[in-house]
């Protein structure tokens, strides 16, 4: 277990772990929402958040176990979530299969909590459980184009490798250019 991390159990045979950073974020979180909508609401809002990082981890660890790879655990801490496998992906294929389904995972909540805003109404000004059914479906489709960013150590970054080992076959190769995107992506972003 990571130092600091509070171990959350054993769910479909795949050790969970929070890390303490979590709850700050959480606090932050919930403060910043509370204001617009309540704390019950944002505290609701917040552990639906957490719930959809843990749902797109499992998305990579099922799909990873479908390819023949395990996972050792799922660590949540600040800056979002991690399914630490314990080996490298198969092949190309499996590779940008397992990156591709934390996003897609993602997407599909975006989908859901839109979905479900829209046909309890589709006005945020309808309530505090609107805005947040809103606020999750606007989180969830960021964090799925967020990752989709081709810069490793990004899901996209993972995708970028996939396609570049299938093409021309060094899967070391591939590691190393998706590496180079990430450095230009970080250095981009600031």
């Amino acid at each position: 277990m990571q130092q600091g991390s509070l171990r959350l159990g054993t769910w479909l045979g795949i050790r969970v772990q929070m890390h303490w950073s979590v709850l700050v974020i959480a606090l932050l979180l919930g403060t910043s929402l509370a204001g617009g909508v309540g704390w019950r609401t944002a505290v609701l809002g917040v552990v639906l958040f957490l719930w959809s990082i843990l749902v797109h981890e499992f998305a990579h660890a099922l799909t990873a176990r479908r390819y023949g790879v395990e996972t050792e655990s799922i660590q949540l801490w600040a800056l979002g979530g991690i399914a630490r496998l314990r080996s490298e992906a198969p092949t190309a294929r499996a590779e940008g299969w397992i990156a591709a389904a934390g996003p897609i995972a993602s997407a599909v909540l975006a989908v859901a909590f839109g979905g479900v805003w829209y046909l309890a109404g589709a006005h945020p000004a309808d309530g505090p459980v609107h805005a947040i059914l809103l606020w999750l479906a606007v989180i969830n489709a960021l964090l799925a184009l967020f990752n989709l960013l081709p810069g490793a150590p990004l899901d996209g970054g993972r995708i970028l490798k996939a396609v570049r080992w299938a093409r021309h076959g060094n899967r070391y190769r591939a590691a190393r250019e998706a590496g180079r995107a990430g450095t230009i992506l970080a250095w981009s972003l600031v």
